[in-house]
């Protein structure tokens, strides 16, 4: 096609990945229809063309192949026009459309895995499973199925008697689900082993069975599949495995990543942004003393407890810093009292009293909360930096709870929506400069995580390309406070040094 032509399509990024595997490079403007429809609504479980087409128009369209196309650029049409209006031109544009060709490059480029170290894993982890299960047993007095919620809730709440607030399910049974079982954590020490069984558990199944399944035979390689249209805040999803749940915390989840390794030759180089969201929050909200400490290289953690305990940041102990973390970010997950009284380990005065203290020290923070929650009534959506929309029409229901939770969601969309805007961003000005400045193979990106991007470097080039990337990253946009960026690399995913 001739490079002036605009390509459309529904759902592109296969016929790129087809294209790049054969050494193809289009050049044109897209505009796909899947990703124009889900830019509207962000909040659909599936974006496929007829139900698309039946959405907009009331009508299915017919199968003839020869008509196809008309059906194509009617949609496209009328997707456009509502885009224009919406005011998401500058999204679609330079950001969603300009993405394919980078996502569709880097499910190409895979990473590699050591399968030998999955092996070893799921044998330790088989052990520990074991353990953990006649530990179990021993204090429940009976052996039993864990992973049966009946069988759970009959050892819990009738042999044990263990009591305390838990939600009932659907047909009455007392909830044995982890946010309910997080509340008896204290009531009773089984519950404390069976939440970690269910974590080791669901590792195990999730990701150390089925990962060695998913690497491909004949690269060595595992090739996720990022979705485009998977999250109502704009964050990429990735599937076939899913990258983003990979447990960062817990030993086994840093085992885990030692399997993913450099090819011969090169490095894994990482490159995260720090504390973000936080960095979004200061921006957003215009809050003088989160801009402040960001400016000053303050840790932000500490000079909030220095703020809410009242002593000088010297003084702040590990313990006033971990509760002022939770309540850094649970404040923007509209997370309440009770939440906090269980997260940071206090009771409910308490929490009640460090929520107040910390929305009169932060009160930029106080007024952006305020003034979304008025904007999100008035205009029945909220929007990121860059106008990605969420509507949230569940701000008129009359159920409290319904309510407060599309309160939660308008609090958060901006500032991750935000994030997840700015990452985009970063990753199609990262292709661009690999692509233009940097012969074959010097450097690839992998993949996308959270806040970080992992990337495959020739073991030479590793300083410079480093120092081009965290360059293009840390002003990918200028905020009212810097953004930064951890550089690290190293063989395998794990062992990364700055």
């Amino acid at each position: 096609t001739s490079p002036d032509a605009v390509l459309i399509g529904h759902d592109l990024k296969g016929l790129f990945k087809s294209l790049i595997g054969r050494g193809k490079h289009i050049k044109n403007r897209v505009f796909d229809t899947k990703i124009a429809a889900y830019l509207l609504n962000p909040d659909l479980r599936e974006y496929d063309f007829d139900k698309m087409y039946y959405l907009e128009f009331k009508e299915t369209p017919s199968e003839d192949p020869v008509k196809e196309s008309a059906y194509l650029w009617k949609l496209k049409e009328h997707l456009w026009e509502k885009i224009k209006s919406a005011n998401l031109i500058k999204i679609f544009e330079d950001i969603e459309m300009p993405l394919i060709k980078v996502l569709a490059e880097m499910e190409l480029n895979g990473i590699k895995i050591k399968t030998v170290i999955l092996k070893k894993l799921l044998v330790s982890t088989n052990k520990e499973l074991a353990k953990l299960e006649s530990k179990i047993y021993k204090l429940a007095g009976a052996s039993f199925n864990i992973n049966s919620p009946s069988q759970l809730g009959e050892i819990l709440f009738s042999k044990l008697q263990i009591k305390g607030r838990v939600r009932r399910t659907g047909g009455g049974a007392m909830s044995t689900a982890a946010p309910e079982l997080e509340k008896l954590r204290d009531e009773h020490p089984i519950i404390d082993l069976i939440l970690q069984y269910r974590e080791l558990q669901k590792l195990k199944t999730t990701y150390i069975e089925p990962f060695p399944l998913l690497v491909d035979k004949s690269d060595g390689r595992l090739h996720t599949t990022y979705n485009q249209t998977g999250t109502s805040t704009g964050r990429l999803a990735s599937q076939d495995p899913n990258l983003q749940n990979i447990p960062i915390r817990t030993e086994l989840g840093q085992e885990f990543r030692k399997a993913f390794i450099a090819e011969k030759g090169c490095r894994l180089l990482s490159l995260d942004y720090s504390q973000i969201e936080l960095r979004i929050v200061a921006h957003i909200a215009q809050d003088e003393k989160m801009i402040e400490a960001f400016r000053n290289g303050e840790d932000i953690h500490t000079r909030t407890a220095a703020e809410i305990f009242e002593v000088v940041p010297e003084k702040v102990t590990r313990e006033m810093r971990r509760q002022a973390k939770v309540l850094n970010f649970g404040i923007i997950y509209g997370m309440g009292p009770v939440g906090f009284a269980r997260a940071a380990g206090v009771d409910r005065q308490r929490a009640r009293e460090f929520i107040t203290k910390y929305l009169d020290d932060f009160s930029g923070v106080a007024r952006y909360m305020e003034k979304t929650k008025e904007e999100a009534r008035h205009d029945g959506f909220v929007e990121t930096l860059f106008g990605r929309r969420r509507h949230l029409l569940d701000i008129y229901s009359t159920i409290p709870q319904v309510q407060a939770q599309a309160e939660r969601m308008a609090i958060n969309h901006p500032i991750q929506g935000t994030a997840a805007d700015l990452m985009k961003m970063t990753m199609i000005r990262a292709y661009d400069f690999i692509h233009k400045n940097l012969k074959e193979g010097e450097a690839k990106m992998l993949l996308q995580v959270h806040d970080e991007l992992v990337c495959e470097v020739k073991e030479e080039f590793v300083a410079p390309i480093a120092s081009e990337l965290k360059k293009i990253m840390e002003s990918v946009y200028h905020l009212d406070v810097p953004l930064i960026v951890d550089v690290k690399y190293g063989n395998n995913w794990q062992e990364i040094e700055p």
